[in-house]
């Protein structure tokens, strides 16, 4: 076998293992090592010496001891670190006491303002775990309280809308009360370009639909709608796209659900929000466990199940009745009295918004608002580890029940374990799928789950005029954005050919053109082999002075399949190999406004390879002289690419050098 066959072998076999490795690493769900989040404004006007507001992080461990550094910090932009080493397998919590320290003001007050409201600030945390964790958050004060899933990092986006629920007010002791929609956005990134574009036409701050604010790496932004006593403005469907990856908070300070009961007791709701790129087209949404103690006002005192829509003429069906029709930011509640199957020709989010308790006022019975996004199927796990949140500082229980429920494939429902066993009793058929759901009740603290196949899974609790709820966890993989294949076409030639190394569009994956609006240019980096390949334009060499790195730009008047992104013009030369890879990767595609859009890239490498290269027998390399002409190989001496130096080797700088 030829020594160029040998290198070509084992090119494409280190290519294959390469693409393999990356497939696992990329992986993204809902564990991982990195974390941003801030703690959202709270309603605390009830909590007291014995029962003060507190922020925690839940923090499941797999199966390694695990060191984990929190940077907490608060308003005043101070930092405090809090170093924990956490055993496997097990669920340990961290909790911050001094939540005031940590927690972003909002407003109380009707046509107030809230102090921190659409300004930077520096109230963020920040997590790192020597290994993988899961990690969830509870914020809790006396009778308002929830949970929420934190996404690690690699699992965050640049374009969301937001999941929220309708603003309130209420007359209390001569004082109008107020109890906002809202979200919170947490900077990942220093020079971070965040744009938000309200759905209602104000906020609590100012009027109009669009903000715009830079961030640092780890500030924070607080936006809450106006209240006035009025209206009851909603900031779900608002879009914040930002030019880096930033954490969004969606959610309410103290909500009662469904609105049309204003007299029942209310409870914050906190969910981080996945990336639009990371929604479903098939969404499960399970009935809730209520309390044992449940008080119905009527038959419409259930759940609700927000829908919201991420595109354009979205076509819903529930349950397989007739479509709804949902154009982008535009949300529909459906009553949650049993399970829902959702189906749409374009992705979607939906999220449970749990009820209130207490219509008859009495503020002992358990339950009240929550909410828990839901995974789309798509983004199932086999396993998880979650916890139910445990007692208050002085050692009393705040739920007084706590619940999983979970939805898994029929045929793999046996194989299902909480804590190891089968615990989940009764099983649900799901009419129209090939799923059914179950739910057991828990203790507080860490469970496990396990099963064959991957399943969804929901945590939640019920206490006094309070309640907590959580997505378990997902993946959170790219399901419906368009992918564009960039490949690098093959350059053969023989040793002083001029000839162009070149990069196309070598297809679109179209499944979802609406991210592909607006597209206008594209960066990416390209690589070749320097010493086989002279180009004189700029580059750098890596770190075995062989390779260019380019940092290719490239204007876009169309997207079309075999368009040219890069034409790179040099010469064949005699390098250190007769055959390399040509490689493209770290492609990011631009609006005309300079923001990333949702786009996969995939890459195809291409080969450079330097024809006619004979050998002798101490791999001295020449060219061919059965293809070399006289103007091109003359007798003399010729340095490692081929080129001439002279007929004596006197005055020249030390090297390698050939004889002819």
């Amino acid at each position: 076998m030829s020594t160029c066959r040998q290198s070509l072998i084992s090119l494409l076999a280190s290519l294959l293992l390469a693409v393999c490795i990356a497939s696992a690493q990329n992986a993204r769900d809902s564990r991982g090592r990195d974390f941003w989040l801030a703690v959202p404004p709270n309603d605390n006007s009830n909590s007291t010496t014995a029962d003060p507001p507190f922020f925690a992080l839940l923090i499941a461990t797999e199966d390694a001891q695990t060191t984990v550094t929190v940077l907490a910090r608060r308003r005043s932009g101070v930092v405090d670190t809090i170093i924990e080493v956490i055993p496997p397998s097990s669920m340990w919590e961290i909790r911050l006491s001094n939540i005031d320290r940590y927690q972003l003001l909002g407003v109380e007050m009707a046509n107030g303002t809230s102090p921190d409201g659409e300004r930077p600030n520096p109230a963020s945390l920040h997590l790192t775990a020597s290994h993988d964790v899961s990690i969830y958050a509870v914020l809790r004060a006396s009778r308002s309280s929830d949970a929420w899933l934190v996404l690690p990092t690699d699992a965050l986006s640049n374009n969301y809308l937001v999941m929220s629920y309708p603003s309130l007010f209420r007359m209390f002791q001569g004082a109008v009360n107020v109890f906002p929609s809202q979200f919170v956005v947490v900077s990942t990134e220093d020079s971070t370009v965040v744009d938000v574009v309200l759905r209602p036409d104000r906020s609590d701050r100012s009027l109009g639909r669009n903000r715009s604010v830079v961030l640092s790496r780890g500030q924070s932004y607080l936006l809450q709608a106006k209240v006035d006593g009025v209206r009851q403005d909603d900031l779900t469907g608002t879009s914040i796209k930002s030019n880096k990856p930033i954490a969004v908070l969606g959610g309410h300070r103290r909500a009662i659900a469904p609105i049309t009961l204003n007299k029942s007791s209310r409870d914050c709701l906190v969910e981080q929000i996945p990336g639009v790129e990371t929604w479903g087209q098939q969404i499960i949404v399970p009935a809730l466990v209520p309390p044992s103690d449940i008080l119905r006002s009527d038959p419409s005192d259930v759940p609700i199940c927000r829908v919201l829509s991420a595109n354009d003429s979205t076509l819903v069906t529930v349950n397989s009745q007739q479509p709804y029709l949902l154009n982008k930011g535009v949300f529909w509640d459906l009553p949650l009295d049993k399970a829902l199957v959702l189906s749409a020709t374009k992705p979607i989010l939906a999220a449970i918004i749990d009820r209130s308790a207490n219509v008859d006022q009495s503020s002992t019975r358990t339950g009240d608002p929550s909410m828990l996004i839901v995974p789309p199927v798509e983004q199932y796990m086999n396993t998880y580890i979650v916890g139910c949140v445990g007692p208050n500082a002085s050692g009393r229980p705040i739920y007084r029940s706590h619940y999983i429920t979970v939805i898994v494939p029929t045929s793999a429902a046996a194989s299902l374990r909480l804590d190891g066993v089968t615990n989940f009793s009764v099983f649900r058929s799901i009419i129209g799928t090939d799923y059914s759901y179950a739910s057991a009740e828990v203790s507080s603290g860490a469970h496990r789950l396990e099963s064959d196949s991957a399943f969804g899974v929901f945590i939640y609790g019920y206490g006094p005029a309070e309640s907590y709820g959580y997505t378990g966890g997902m993946a959170f993989e790219r399901l419906y954005n368009p992918v564009i294949r960039l490949k690098a076409l093959d350059a053969f030639g023989t040793a002083g050919r001029r000839d162009t190394i070149a990069v196309i569009i070598d297809s679109i994956d179209t499944r979802n053109t609406s991210f592909l609006d607006g597209l206008s240019s594209v960066e990416f980096h390209l690589r070749f082999d320097a010493t086989s390949f002279v180009t004189k334009q700029a580059g750098e060499l890596d770190s075995t002075g062989s390779f260019y790195l380019m940092n290719v730009s490239a204007s876009l008047q169309s997207v079309r399949h075999g368009d040219t992104l890069a034409l790179i013009v040099g010469n064949h030369t005699l390098g250190i190999a007769d055959s390399s890879a040509i490689e493209v990767d770290s492609a990011v595609w631009y609006s005309a406004d300079r923001r990333p859009l949702s786009i996969v890239t995939k890459y195809v490498p291409g080969e450079l390879r330097t024809l006619d290269v004979c050998e002798t027998e101490n791999r001295q390399r020449l060219f061919d002289p059965r293809r070399a002409t006289p103007a091109l190989m003359r007798p003399g001496f010729y340095d490692i690419r081929g080129a001439y130096v002279g007929e004596s080797l006197d005055g020249l700088a030390p090297g390698v050098y050939f004889r002819r």
